[in-house]
């Protein structure tokens, strides 16, 4: 049996070493034979959210790279580890820039699972999976928030087993027996359900009026100006402006490729009185880059005389809005770590019928996204939370999630016949 361990634990170090050798002993004894990477000393490419390894190469990455062997050796192996601090309850951005580009094990075409809408498998298997979060001490709050994560990706992967331990600083004198009961668990586990109890999205109830003068809105995907996630700042942006204030968009890869302290944007963030995070859904969560920023922002700003309202709009490719809710979860805890006042979020399902136009030329495609965002534009320039009516409108879809499906399905096959693969939509390139 194989073993692969993915190690994206830059970040608390010491503990992940404890943890490794408590663990790695146990599963050789078991038969496995294991093998780690350590993640931060390869050099994986950021995926591009260009959907390529679905219908240009589909089953691969276009981009060349480590990640794909390490995807390959995913699917071959019996059991996956994922090692990671845990990042506003998330994953840590050494870990998510790996885990962006397993997308490619997975089909394009959509399918049901509860009642809910999913990628179906490429791969008849995906190995077990055991997922370590470490942690300085229990935060209850992120814990829900990590657990959750590792169930929208188990549900989303079809792996048969897994277990989502968190690892605290005070219990790594127990690390043996901590680690035979990790192992026990996996054994013991079953699928999760997609139903679940919600997250806890909500501003603090208590946040006083503050009327903004300026605001930066963030936009986190790596398109460019044809993404959906740049459309929405942009329609954002301009009702904002409508309102008196002044608005400054700028994009998290741009930073990041030119300075990686970001001191720009987080002198930028300094100044403003307003911030958005405006960032498509990536494997369940927010995309590494941006993971990426919010580690260093959360840095930079521990002693910051500032304190902006923050709010995060994520959308996604399901139909339903509720695959958003970890990646705006993570959010909304990333903000007091950044001396940031947390005023809501907006979760958008079936982002594939915005298309990266302009929001105002899309009509009835667009009717619940656009409505949502005057609602909060207004609350907003009034130094208000986000209203509740605008975080219930834009889950609405416009149309059938069926018809939605359907049409996303038809437009993969679409592309891929442009690209001469319409027959090779669920080509398996890693089956022994």
């Amino acid at each position: 049996m194989k073993a692969l361990i993915l190690d994206g634990a830059v970040a608390l170090r010491d503990m992940a070493d404890s943890a490794l050798t408590a663990l790695v002993p146990q599963l050789e004894a078991l038969g496995y034979s294991v093998t780690r990477h350590d993640l931060s000393t390869l050099e994986i490419p950021d995926c591009k959210g260009d959907f390529g390894c679905w219908t240009v190469t589909p089953g691969l990455c276009v981009q060349p790279g480590p990640h794909r062997d390490l995807a390959r050796d995913l699917v071959r192996s019996d059991l996956a580890v994922w090692l990671t601090p845990v990042t506003f309850g998330g994953y840590s951005s050494a870990l998510k820039k790996q885990l962006d580009h397993f997308i490619p094990l997975i089909s394009p075409l959509m399918t049901t699972v509860d009642g809910e809408t999913h990628h179906a498998p490429r791969y008849p298997r995906f190995p077990r999976l055991l997922v370590i979060g470490l942690t300085e001490r229990p935060e209850p709050g992120e814990a829900r928030v990590f657990e959750r994560l590792v169930q929208r990706n188990v549900l989303n992967t079809y792996a048969p087993h897994f277990a989502s331990p968190l690892l605290t600083r005070g219990e790594l004198p127990q690390l043996r027996a901590l680690t035979r009961r990790w192992l026990e668990d996996l054994e013991a586990s079953q699928p999760p359900r997609a139903a679940a109890e919600p997250l806890e999205l909500g501003a603090r109830s208590d946040l006083p009026v503050s009327v903004p003068r300026r605001a930066l809105l963030m936009v986190g995907s790596p398109r460019g100006g044809t993404s959906v996630s740049a459309a929405i700042a942009a329609h954002l942006g301009t009702l904002l402006e409508n309102r008196g204030l002044t608005v400054a968009t700028e994009r998290i890869h741009d930073h990041l490729w030119e300075d990686a302290g970001l001191r720009r944007l987080a002198a930028s963030l300094e100044e403003a009185d307003l911030a958005a995070l405006v960032t498509p859904l990536y494997v369940d969560s927010l995309p590494a880059p941006v993971t990426q920023a919010l580690e260093i922002l959360a840095r930079e700003r521990v002693a910051a005389a500032s304190r902006p309202r923050f709010l995060a709009i994520v959308n996604c490719g399901f139909p339903e809005a509720v695959h958003t809710d970890t990646a705006l979860s993570i959010c909304r805890a990333f903000a007091p770590q950044a001396s940031l006042d947390w005023v809501g979020g907006l979760g958008i399902g079936g982002g594939g019928m915005l298309a990266g136009k302009p929001l105002a030329m899309l009509g009835g495609r667009a009717r619940f996204v656009t409505r949502a965002l005057e609602l909060s534009a207004d609350a907003l320039a009034e130094g208000k939370i986000l209203p509740d009516e605008a975080q219930r409108l834009v889950r609405n879809l416009p149309i059938p999630r069926w018809l939605y499906r359907f049409m996303a399905d038809r437009g993969f096959r679409r592309d891929a016949r442009k690209h001469g693969t319409a027959g090779r939509l669920g080509e398996r390139h890693h089956v022994q």
